[in-house]
């Protein structure tokens, strides 16, 4: 992967740090909402992103893709991490690039960063104790003694003091399953990426094979339409060769509509401005020389799933919060505190006090039954998401396979027969055998099935993507060998002397 092929991050951002050629690109959106966001305005929250779970999230998508997530926080390393954005999208992207950028880069991932802080708040909160109550009253007598008579009196919760460590666990744990959504939510987007990268690939080199296909067909088009003002076509074959033109035409707009589409969608989940000022490698990936096991797959799916680790989480904190309700049902309010009393002729009494509720008629079923039946449901969402994770990874593995053996069989098949035929056809041509309507029809097909090839290899990486995203963690990273763009057909071009 990218980051492997250029070592350890840290290097990353020694290379790129105090290089003023690569400064973080220009949003303007920034200016828009009055600054850059990645530095907030007003008094600064002193917790760091170490301090608010996020290190947990980095290594988790570390361990996973291979690939660096960063939270602006208006630090120190904020500048570098933005000046590496600029480094990578100022060179030829690959998809390990566009995911790199699109981790660091995305305004969305920012804003689920925030649901940490949010967690993290509830945990501080949690370890604290409610603030004691202080009461005070006054009654003023009728007749003598005439003095007011005073009542000042503090308590406390003493329940809160009882149950502080646990509130305090139950939302260690639900910080914990937070990170764990957030990561889910940073490969999603990775896999999100991945298919947008492979898609644009494809859509360019599609293209590029039906500019081929349209060449050919204007070129017939231009011979049919000399020979039928030389008197040696008729109006039915002029026609034929005309329509073919423009189906050529309109199959070769509509591909670089899509490729326009698609490098809008890419420029999007990349977090960027516009969709100028970076490009992307030409060709799509060749196949890799395996594919991994079904029974990997599944075992690994199930055991790095963060979605499915978040779940499990959820189901203890459900079993954790029952365990509480059951042991203090009987108590709903215990507090102790102390009350001083002036009476009015002048007699003061202080002492302890202490309130609990006696639990008669309330003894806490509903909370408890309530309770059962959360931890009821979430053990059986539990139990399907697993069973949906395992269905997702075989489905994605039986389109990845059929994907790649359709494109070997256009690869290793149907392709060198078209190209045999164009040879044919050529050498056939040159002893006066044919026509050149048939050499050009003949490059025709071998454009039109070298396009069938790209979008089966695309489909292949769009499958792949899904199978990561289905697994939890990016597969083997993809070979140096490319489809060359010297493999697209080009232009036959004769010269005709009919």
């Amino acid at each position: 992967m990218l980051i492997k092929t250029l070592g350890p991050w840290p290097a990353v951002l020694l290379l790129v740090t105090g290089c003023s050629a690569a400064p973080r690109p220009v949003n303007p959106v920034d200016s828009m909402f009055g600054g850059d966001p990645a530095t907030p305005a007003g008094e600064s929250d002193p917790a760091t992103p170490d301090a608010r779970g996020f290190s947990a999230v980095a290594e988790l998508v570390d361990e996973r893709l291979a690939a660096r997530v960063h939270w602006f926080q208006g630090t120190e390393e904020d500048a570098a991490v933005a000046a590496s954005v600029g480094a990578l999208l100022a060179g030829e992207l690959t998809a390990d690039a566009a995911v790199q950028i699109a981790l660091l880069n995305h305004r969305g991932l920012q804003a689920e960063y925030e649901v940490l802080g949010v967690a993290q708040a509830d945990l501080v909160q949690a370890g604290l104790l409610e603030n004691p109550v202080f009461a005070a009253g006054a009654r003023f007598p009728d007749r003598p003694p005439s003095a007011a008579n005073l009542e000042l009196g503090v308590a406390q919760s003493f329940l809160d003091l009882l149950v502080r460590p646990a509130r305090r666990e139950l939302a260690a744990r639900e910080l914990e399953e937070t990170q764990l959504r957030v990561g889910a939510a940073v490969l999603d987007l990775a896999a999100d990426v991945r298919a947008a990268f492979y898609t644009l690939q494809g859509s360019r080199q599609a293209a590029a094979a039906l500019a081929v296909v349209d060449g050919a067909a204007e070129s017939a088009a231009e011979l049919a339409s000399r020979q039928h003002a030389a008197g040696n076509l008729n109006d039915l074959d002029l026609a034929g060769y005309d329509a073919l033109r423009e189906e050529a035409r309109l199959d070769l707009a509509g591909a670089e509509a899509a490729a326009a589409e698609g490098r809008e969608r890419l420029s999007r989940l990349l977090g960027l401005w516009d969709d100028e000022g970076w490009t992307i490698a030409a060709a799509l990936p060749e196949l890799p020389a395996a594919e991994p096991d079904l029974a990997h797959l599944e075992q690994s799916a199930l055991a790095r799933r963060l979605d499915l680790a978040a779940a499990r989480v959820e189901v203890d904190k459900l079993a954790r919060a029952l365990e509480i309700t059951v042991r203090w049902r009987w108590i709903a309010l215990a507090e102790i505190g102390v009350d001083r009393e002036r009476d009015t002729d002048g007699q003061t009494v202080t002492g302890p006090t202490l309130a609990v509720q006696l639990p008669v008629f309330d003894r806490g079923q509903g909370r408890v039954a309530r309770h059962e039946a959360f931890l009821r449901r979430g053990r059986q969402r539990l139990a399907q998401r697993a069973l949906e994770i395992r269905s997702e990874v075989r489905a994605a593995r039986r389109r990845l396979l059929a994907s790649r053996q359709l494109a070997e069989r256009y690869r290793d098949v149907l392709i060198p027969l078209r190209q045999r035929i164009v040879a044919e056809a050529q050498r056939h041509y040159n002893f006066m055998l044919i026509g050149v309507y048939q050499v050009l029809e003949a490059r025709r097909d071998e454009a039109a099935a070298y396009r069938d090839y790209l979008d089966a290899v695309r489909d292949y990486w769009l499958a792949r993507a899904e199978l990561e995203r289905a697994v939890g963690a990016a597969l083997t990273a993809p070979p140096a060998a490319i489809v060359p763009e010297a493999a697209v057909p080009e232009e036959t071009h004769h010269d005709h002397h009919h």
